[in-house]
Formats: C-alpha cells, sequence, structure tokens
C-alpha cells in the first residue's frame, strides 16, 4: 500500500508545487505560509468530531516535535520557490528519502534495508547534478542550507508521522493538530500583511491540494514502509517536468532529464527492496 499512496502523493505533490511557484509570484513568499496552513488545518477540520482522538504526553511531545519540522520545512521550501522553478524546488526536495532513512533506522528498527541506502545515495547523486545553478539568484550556500534543511524537515516529518501512529494517533488528528498550530505559529511571527484578501479562495483552492497530498503520505506512512513512500514522492520533479515542458512548449534540458532519470533509478530500486 506504501508504494500506491506514495505514487498517489507524488502526483498532488507536484500539483501543489505548480500552483504554490504561481503564488510567489503574487505576494511575499513567506507570508504565504501562515494562511497556507491555516487553509490546511480547515479542510480536514470538519472531520474532526467523528475521529477518535488519543492524548498522551508521548503524543502531544510528537506533535510539537511535527510543527518544528514542518517550520523549517516551510521556510526552506518557499525561499527556494521565491527563487527557484517548481521542478528545481521539488528535485531538492527529493533528497529527503535519506533523512527518512536514517531516522527511521534509528526510531523504527527493522524496516531499514541495505538496499534503500543504495538507492538513497542514487537519488542524492541525481539532485545534487539537478541543483547546479539552479538558483540563480541565491547564493550557493543559501541554496545549500535550504535544499538541506527542506531534505531534513521532510524526510524526518514523514518517520515521525509513523511515530504518531503508533502511539495510538489517527490521520484527521495527526493532520488537524499540527497544521493548525503552525498556522498559528507563522501568523504570529510573520503575519500576512501583503497577502491580498482577493486570492483567499485561490489560497484555499491550493490548501485542498496539499492537504490531498499528505493524506496520501500519511496512510502511505501508516500503512506500510515511511522510508519507500517518502522515496516515491521523490518522483514529483518528473511530474513537474513534463508539466513544465507542456505549459511551456519548451523540451526539458538535457542536464534536468538526465538527473531526472538518475532519480527515478533510486526509486524504482527502493520499491523493489
Amino acid at each position: 500500500m506504501s508504494i500506491l499512496f506514495g505514487l498517489l502523493a507524488a502526483l498532488a505533490n507536484a500539483a501543489q508545487a505548480v500552483i504554490s511557484k504561481e503564488l510567489t509570484t503574487r505576494a511575499p513568499a513567506r507570508q504565504l505560509i501562515g494562511v497556507l496552513y491555516l487553509g490546511n488545518a480547515l479542510v480536514l477540520l470538519p472531520a474532526a468530531p467523528f475521529s477518535t482522538w488519543l492524548w498522551s504526553p508521548e503524543i502531544v511531545a510528537l506533535h510539537l516535535i511535527s510543527v518544528a519540522l514542518m517550520a523549517v520545512t516551510a521556510i526552506c521550501v518557499w525561499d527556494l520557490l521565491h527563487h527557484g522553478a517548481a521542478s528545481a524546488t521539488t528535485t531538492a526536495t527529493a533528497m529527503s528519502p535519506i533523512p527518512a532513512a536514517v531516522a527511521a533506522a534509528l526510531l523504527l528498527p527493522g524496516v531499514i534495508h541495505p538496499l534503500q541506502i543504495v538507492a538513497a545515495v542514487i537519488v542524492v547523486a541525481g539532485v545534487l547534478f539537478a541543483l547546479r545553478d539552479s538558483f540563480s539568484s541565491l547564493s550557493r550556500r543559501g541554496a545549500a542550507w535550504r535544499i538541506l534543511g527542506a531534505a531534513f524537515g521532510t524526510g524526518t516529518l514523514t518517520v515521525v508521522t509513523r511515530l504518531i501512529y503508533d502511539a495510538g494517533s489517527g490521520l484527521i488528528e495527526t493532520y488537524v493538530v499540527r497544521t493548525a498550530l503552525a498556522a498559528a505559529l507563522f501568523l504570529i511571527l510573520i503575519p500576512p500583511r501583503d497577502v491580498p484578501r482577493s486570492d483567499i479562495p485561490r489560497l484555499f483552492g491550493r490548501s485542498i491540494v496539499v492537504t490531498t497530498y499528505f493524506v496520501f503520505l500519511i496512510l502511505g506512512a501508516q500503512l506500510g514502509s515511511p522510508v519507500v513512500v517518502q522515496t516515491l514522492v521523490a518522483a514529483t520533479p518528473l511530474v513537474i517536468l513534463a508539466w513544465e515542458w507542456i505549459r511551456a512548449r519548451e523540451r526539458p534540458t538535457t542536464r534536468a532529464l538526465a538527473a531526472s532519470a538518475i532519480v527515478i533509478a533510486g526509486v524504482v530500486l527502493l520499491a523493489l527492496t
């Protein structure tokens, strides 16, 4: 099941990345984060009264860790979206299987396989090849720490999601709590002063797509291996490259195609483990 949900998550992730890139042309990227997290929470909030909620010190601690990881990831991803193409940004987050594998090995004994490590190395090789000069308006150092932050936050969050499930928290509780807390954090720290109110329907539409992505990701992590589902999400750049090619009526660069091929090779290897 993790393979199916991982592929569905990759498709939804590609769609949200394209939408997110367009939003950065309408408002300051970081100011969008709080509003979007609030929209994410509202999408599944109507289902909250009909789901089982379980609280414990462990679950509360894991929720807070999730929010911290989401904050790091959001800052890094939206900075990258502001300075680079959607395909380049999602190729950056394709590094996330590595921290996912490391975190799983440390926190979920028995789920890591030697071939998964090989697959992670292959994915990294493709990512590094694709990222060269992808973010021209960022310094190499600036791009590097954002890329690493996005990869670490995304991959580790998936493993923590599985830990929350193992502790007894369901999908609705997991998603609503962490997105609501993240929304409150960003709305206070980075108020959306320059986000037009007329864009609220567009922002909420993006929240629906993002929620679809996270639902698939959470289900994949809960019902299967978080490492497998996270690595399958690494196929996202291929989907976006195809979309950008169709939209611009231009052929992707040889480097982008080669890098994506390397990434997908790692994904396929992981799926075979």
